[in-house]
């Protein structure tokens, strides 16, 4: 099913766009700030160890009849992607809750596929509760423990084998990051539709000017809101687009050298410089839609524990719609 750009949670939109938006501005102004990219590229790189993609069996459902425990065919998807001929690649975005003292867990996972030749960047939010074989622990658990349990390489290698589609590169940030960009851009303006209190900080109703502590707060707040989730993700939408108009008004070097500087230390991907050098060239300009594919299935308690359970004919759906993406050359 195909949502709109306001379900984003606030990681994969403010990740996503502001790495596009430095690499469209950075394109303009050459030189020192070039070089500025190149250092903080290099500074944010982290590679994944090697992995292989092992075939699951899912049942498989044509029209209505059920084809039990028949693997998924994925050889045809584990050649690593050419970035400079354009070719279709996919991106695990991570948003990781890392606090003092705790290893941290992944609090929001999106499987993004960019697409130049559809001009689509197709969106898989995964629910953070979602049970699922944790590869590398020979268990079943949250998908968001697997961070918790072996960082990043733990958490693609399960996402990977949930959906027997291969991660080519990952982007993750935290908490702190996410305050921390918007502080360095000077704020975000919003517009709160109701008074609300949350993490000691007071919202009155009307125009507000937030810093970064408070724009984490406004948009995490959730039980408060008649509308829950839903009021949730409508100030996630409200805060990227103060975000986006910010950034898009910076000017001069010492605004985007200290933006660098943030994402240097509060952003890690396995993306190398050259690889946003031909991000930058053939896909920036191609792109003009963002398409939204939820996970379905159902909420249940296992041990008094809360999960949500995507049985195999979803897995199946989300892996062959993601495979028409990655192969789809129009």
């Amino acid at each position: 099913m195909i949502k709109i750009w306001n379900r984003w949670r606030p990681w994969h939109k403010v990740v996503f766009i502001v790495m596009t938006a430095l690499l469209l501005v950075t394109a303009a102004v050459g030189g020192t700030l070039w070089y500025k990219l190149r250092s903080t590229a290099n500074a944010m790189y982290e590679p994944l160890p090697p992995r292989k993609l092992v075939p699951l069996n899912m049942t498989k459902v044509h029209n209505g009849n059920k084809s039990a425990n028949k693997p998924v065919d994925t050889s045809p998807l584990l050649t690593d992607p050419s970035l400079n001929e354009g070719q279709p690649f996919t991106v695990l975005i991570l948003g990781v809750d890392e606090r003092k003292g705790d290893v941290g867990r992944s609090d929001s996972m999106a499987i993004a596929v960019i697409n130049p030749k559809s001009g689509r960047v197709t969106m898989v939010s995964i629910p953070r509760d979602t049970l699922t074989k944790i590869v590398g622990r020979n268990k079943e658990d949250k998908i968001n423990h697997a961070y918790a349990f072996g960082g990043v390489a733990m958490s693609v290698a399960s996402v990977e084998g949930m959906f027997q589609i291969p991660i080519h590169y990952y982007v993750k940030t935290n908490m702190e990051g996410f305050q921390t960009m918007i502080d360095t851009i000077g704020g975000v303006e919003v517009k709160n539709q109701f008074p609300f209190e949350l993490d000691g900080v007071h919202f009155a109703q009307g125009d507000l000017h937030l810093a970064g502590y408070e724009a984490l707060a406004y948009v995490r707040m959730r039980k408060q809101d008649p509308n829950g989730d839903f009021g949730r993700m409508d100030r996630q939408r409200e805060v990227l687009q103060s975000v986006l108009k910010r950034a898009a008004s910076l000017q001069g070097m010492t605004h985007w050298t200290a933006l660098l500087d943030t994402m240097k230390n509060y952003i890690k991907t396995n993306f190398r410089f050259e690889d946003w050098q031909n991000v930058m060239v053939h896909y920036m300009s191609t792109l003009k839609e963002v398409e939204k594919i939820a996970v379905q299935g159902r909420s249940a308690r296992i041990n008094g524990i809360y999960y949500w359970l995507v049985d195999d004919q979803e897995r199946v759906r989300i892996h062959e719609l993601l495979r028409n993406k990655l192969e789809q050359s129009a």
